[in-house]
């Protein structure tokens, strides 16, 4: 019975010990991002800190990248960029401060603080900024665009 009970508790013991080894491994095999740990990012300290200077017009800032996604902070005055699409990725765009206009479905579309634009790969859009303001949005591309950019341009 001793013998039985020493037995067990040894393959108990094998088995959480070989999971805790083989968790500790995965995680150091799939960290693959930028930064490669878990981050908080208080977003009005970001912008403040990562203000735009005198005469400059856009701002983007990765603060995330992984082979999945990849998350900017952008601040922008003006036009940001013309109607494009994305052939090799989707893009969600989330309005944080400010307010301007989200080219969509052929027309555009007032945005403002609180508003989410989710666009799928190879749909025409644009943003820009209406007036006089920055408007702040956070953007991810999932996965990335391939080769760092795939926008292709429709109006030259």
């Amino acid at each position: 019975m001793l013998r039985r009970i020493l037995v067990a508790g040894g393959l108990v013991l094998a088995l959480v010990v070989g999971i805790r080894i083989g968790v500790r491994a995965a995680e150091k095999k799939t960290i693959d991002s930028t930064p490669p740990e878990s981050i908080v990012i208080n977003v009005d300290e970001f912008y403040a800190q990562h203000a735009l200077k005198p005469g400059e017009a856009t701002r983007a800032d990765k603060v995330f990248s992984s082979p999945r996604c990849v998350v900017s902070l952008v601040s922008n005055k003006g036009p940001l960029i013309g109607r494009h699409i994305h052939t090799s990725c989707d893009e969600i765009v989330f309005v944080y401060k400010g307010s301007g206009e989200i080219y969509i479905n052929d027309k555009w579309i007032p945005v403002k603080a609180g508003d989410l634009h989710v666009c799928p790969s190879g749909i025409a859009h644009a943003t820009r900024v209406v007036g006089a303001g920055t408007m702040e949005v956070i953007s991810i591309f999932a996965p990335p665009q391939a080769g760092g950019n795939d926008r292709i341009m429709l109006d030259q």
